[in-house]
């Protein structure tokens, strides 16, 4: 955690990383010419390449192809089917009809995500310098060369490579595929997108670039980005965690080292807390005056010791991506195209259906 922060996470000195690849992605939308396009890819490689610049100390162009394959890769590991992600963990589940193929492609996708971080890591420690620590794999190196005397080693090479890789998986799809539920949602509501952009140019006007400074100023925005992680929390079944010692709770009785889920997606949509839980409607979160209301019931990065550690990045990414991308296009549905189902995918993370998208350039 102190090596993050160390790299900007949390922080406003972010702002400049965030921008450049809203940019990048305005200027690769650009390239569409108006055309119907999948925004997925794009989303992802605009993403990724913030939490690249924390933990390898570079971004990637958008058509690498090493980058390319990594992103397909990661799609598949986190499309993955729930007996698919048993199999992993219990092998006789992958010779079930219809699961071993899938099992297969699923591992051979994880390989090779794995193996790339690897070679990463290897490519800093052969430039290793203590005194020039460039990015968060090289704060691991120096902790480890520190500890290298310990009879009990705790920043050994599989760790390294462990976190980098769950850095790298969960500070990209969880945001980008927010951020294509935030689209979608656009798409399937111009009235409140409309509203959206008329708070972005009484704000901002066409030329300002957003910044974290102006979210206490766009309430309606802000208020928009809440109810799109109420309506579509990425990890609606937050992670595992386990009990360390004989709890209680509401009458039940869970013994120590009982593994726990929280449900994050029944709080999000329980009619006792949200009328009509299943409708997107931003004003949830905005009191009479018109003002951001922040609701407690909204859990999408967990609560307590264990939230989310990269939260505050997260909403950086969130306001600052979707702000810069409503201040330069008008995104609709293409003609002829049938409407997208605001139903999504469950699977690691919930998705929504793939969907075709048209973004016109705002005066």
């Amino acid at each position: 955690m102190m090596s993050l922060r160390d790299f900007g996470l949390g922080k406003r000195s972010l702002e400049g990383t965030i921008l450049e690849e809203a940019r990048a992605l305005g200027d690769e939308i650009c390239q569409q010419d108006g055309g119907a396009f999948c925004i997925s890819q794009m989303m992802q490689n605009a993403v990724s390449n913030v939490i690249c610049s924390i933990v390898f100390g570079c971004r990637y162009e958008y058509d690498d192809k090493t980058f390319k394959e990594l992103l397909k890769a990661m799609q598949r590991v986190v499309s993955a089917k729930l007996v698919e992600q048993l199999a992993l963990w219990y092998r006789p589940v992958s010779i079930l009809p219809g699961v071993r193929q899938p099992c297969q492609e699923l591992k051979n996708s994880l390989a090779k995500l794995m193996d790339h971080i690897k070679e990463r890591i290897q490519e800093h420690e052969e430039t290793f310098n203590p005194n020039d620590i460039r990015d968060f794999i090289d704060a691991f190196l120096l902790e480890s060369k520190q500890q290298e005397t310990d009879d009990s080693p705790t920043f050994a090479e599989q760790q390294h490579a462990t976190i980098v890789y769950q850095l790298f998986l969960a500070g990209t799809d969880t945001t980008s595929t927010t951020l294509r539920w935030a689209l979608l949602y656009m798409i399937l509501h111009p009235d409140i997108q409309e509203k959206v952009q008329q708070e972005i140019d009484s704000v901002l006007g066409p030329n300002q670039e957003p910044s974290m400074a102006h979210r206490s100023q766009m309430p309606y925005t802000e208020a928009t980005l809440a109810e799109v992680l109420r309506l579509a929390p990425v990890v609606p079944l937050s992670v595992i965690h386990s009990t360390s010692n004989d709890t209680t709770f509401r009458s039940y009785n869970i013994p120590k080292n009982t593994s726990v889920l929280v449900n994050i997606w029944s709080v999000h949509h329980d009619p006792k807390l949200w009328p009509e839980p299943d409708k997107f409607d931003p004003t949830r979160f905005l009191d009479d005056a018109g003002k951001y209301v922040k609701r407690a019931e909204v859990i999408t990065f967990s609560l307590g010791r264990r939230v989310c550690l990269g939260e505050q990045l997260a909403r950086m990414e969130l306001f600052l991506i979707f702000t810069a991308l409503l201040q330069r296009f008008s995104f609709k549905l293409p003609e002829g195209v049938t409407k997208p189902s605001e139903e999504g995918i469950h699977g690691a993370v919930y998705q929504p259906v793939p969907f075709m998208m048209t973004a016109e350039p705002r005066e």
